[in-house]
Formats: C-alpha cells, sequence, structure tokens
C-alpha cells in the first residue's frame, strides 16, 4: 500500500538472521544452564565414585542422618520455646470470665473428639480474625470472638478445627518438615534478606547468581511441597470438626470470614504457597450431599469496630 525504499525479498534474510541468532541464543542459554547444573550435581558424585565406589554411599547415609538428627532437634527446640514465642508474639492466658465463657465450649469440642488431654488455650488481642494450633497450645483471637459475635456454635467449630489440627500433630509434623530443611531455610532467609537490603542492581543480581541453587530449591520445590501439605491439613481438620457434629457451625464461620481473610489467587506466592486453600473449595468439601447451600451465606452481621479517637478528642475529653 505504501511504496517503501526496499523490497520485501530484500528484508526477509536480514530479519530471518535476526531471528534465527535470537532463537539460537536463547536455546542455547537453555541448553548451557541445564549442562551446568547437571554437571554441578553429578560431577561431585562421580569424583567420589572414582576415588572410592563406597564413598557416593556413605556420603549420602551421612546426609540423611544428619537431616534427620535436626529434623529431630527442630520440633524439640520449638517445644522448648513455644510457650515463650507466644508470650512475645502477644499470646496471653484466659481471665477469670474468658475462661468461664470458653473453656466449657473447650470441653465440649474434645469430648466429641475422643480427646483425653487438652493444649492450652490462650488468647490474643488481636482483632484479627484468626486462631491456630500450636504443638502444646491453641491461641484464639479476640478478633475473631468479635467478628463471630461470640455465636457458640461458630466459635465451637473452629475450636473443633484448631483442636483437629493438635490431635493429628500438624504443628509437629510442620516443625519437622522445616527441621529437615534447616539449612536451605537458614541460606534462603540469609539470600532473601540481602537481595531486600541491597538497592543496588549489579550487586542484587550478583547476590541472586550466588543463591540461586537454594533460592530455586527452597522457593520453587520446598515451600510449594509443605504449602500443599498444609492445605491437606486444613481439609482434613475441617472434616474432623464436621463429623464431629459442628458441620453447621464451621460453615457458617468459614462463609462470613472468608471477607476477612479470602483474596485473589494470582502469582506464584498467593497460589501455589498459600497454605490454606481456597474457602469455597473448603465450604464444598464439607457440604452434605442432597443438600442445597446459598452462595451468599455470610452468618452473623458484622461487628462494628468503634472509631479510634484523635488526639484532639482525646485531649478535649480530659
Amino acid at each position: 500500500m505504501l511504496p517503501l525504499p526496499f523490497s520485501a525479498g530484500e528484508l526477509l534474510p536480514s530479519a530471518s538472521i535476526q531471528i534465527g541468532g535470537i532463537v539460537g541464543a536463547i536455546v542455547g542459554g537453555l541448553n548451557g544452564a541445564w549442562t551446568l547444573g547437571f554437571l554441578a550435581f553429578a560431577e561431585p558424585w562421580k569424583r567420589m565414585y572414582t576415588s572410592d565406589a563406597l564413598w557416593p554411599v556413605s556420603f549420602a547415609i551421612g546426609q540423611v542422618v544428619v537431616a534427620v538428627f535436626v529434623g529431630a532437634l527442630y520440633p524439640l527446640w520449638s517445644v522448648a520455646t513455644e510457650p515463650l514465642r507466644l508470650r512475645v508474639s502477644g499470646a496471653r492466658r484466659l481471665s477469670r470470665r474468658e475462661a468461664e465463657w470458653l473453656m466449657p465450649m473447650v470441653h465440649e469440642v474434645a469430648d466429641r473428639l475422643g480427646l483425653r488431654s487438652l493444649p492450652h488455650i490462650l488468647i490474643d488481642d488481636r482483632r484479627e480474625a484468626n486462631a491456630s494450633a500450636g504443638i502444646r497450645h491453641i491461641v484464639v483471637n479476640q478478633g475473631l470472638l468479635e467478628q463471630l459475635d461470640h455465636d457458640r456454635g461458630q466459635v465451637s467449630a473452629v475450636i473443633a478445627h484448631e483442636l483437629a489440627h493438635w490431635r493429628d500433630g500438624d504443628a509437629i509434623a510442620l516443625a519437622w518438615a522445616k527441621g529437615v530443611t534447616l539449612p536451605l531455610y537458614l541460606l534462603y532467609e540469609i539470600a532473601t534478606r540481602l537481595t531486600r537490603m541491597v538497592h543496588n542492581r549489579p550487586l542484587h543480581y550478583l547476590i541472586r547468581f550466588v543463591f540461586w541453587s537454594v533460592i530455586v530449591t527452597v522457593r520453587y520445590i520446598v515451600i510449594p511441597i509443605q504449602a500443599a501439605a498444609w492445605r491437606s491439613a486444613e481439609y482434613r481438620a475441617d472434616t474432623a470438626a464436621a463429623r464431629a457434629g459442628y458441620r453447621t457451625g464451621l460453615h457458617q464461620a468459614l462463609s462470613y470470614l472468608r471477607h476477612s481473610f479470602d483474596g485473589e489467587r494470582s502469582g506464584w506466592d498467593a497460589a501455589i504457597l498459600a497454605t490454606h486453600p481456597p474457602t469455597e473449595l473448603r465450604l464444598e468439601a464439607i457440604e452434605e450431599p442432597g443438600r442445597t447451600y446459598p452462595l451468599r451465606d455470610d452468618g452473623p452481621a458484622p461487628v462494628t469496630m468503634p472509631a479510634r479517637p484523635s488526639v484532639s478528642t482525646v485531649e478535649r475529653d480530659r
């Protein structure tokens, strides 16, 4: 349509050379990276086998023994330091009024789950709607009680979920998994902190190049596997609470609380590294077959938190 100073026949050879060079560079880079990675993994074992055929086997067994030893020590350390770590994070013992209201529900849930002992129940005054199960403790946030409007059925269902986590030893399993991979986690933490602190771009890329194997292993292999295992544990705890007779309360609580903690799941961190499944799928997993559930089921009316007074208002009230 428009006259050009050159013909298409003259353009194609130059363009094909450039496109071929780009494709060749990409293929060569990928092949070189694969070859280098394979040699970095295989060459030390090959050299050990050349010097002594039994040395690679004994070295591998030694690595496994060290991993099991560290994996056993980390849960012990977690158990010993859990009270202090929870106290530092803001958890506290129940007051008399809180114990009179909450502990009868805890004992009822424990009876339904067939528990012969109980963990320590703690309260966290944060307004975030959350509850968590540790190795020896269960922490319930004030925000959870307030947002559920202190509804006994729903609070009992959440406690049943957390007690199921505690009964199944999910916190111990998580501590064990972290202990086995502790050296990798330490190096990964060092690498991520350095990359956040360093704003010089060449130095930033140098840090990533030095720690690339640790970053790739932890971020794209170790953490995704552990996150998938924890999502499975969430489904199991939901099922245990539902079978204990708290299906309706758990369904109502999840339906309401999803407005607080459920968000989009785009990106590697939100989709692959998420420790909790999407709430809609958790709701589906505990729903009774043949029963109709409305898509919108928000549970109790949300509690309106009083606005924080400004400095001028406080001074005027004084």
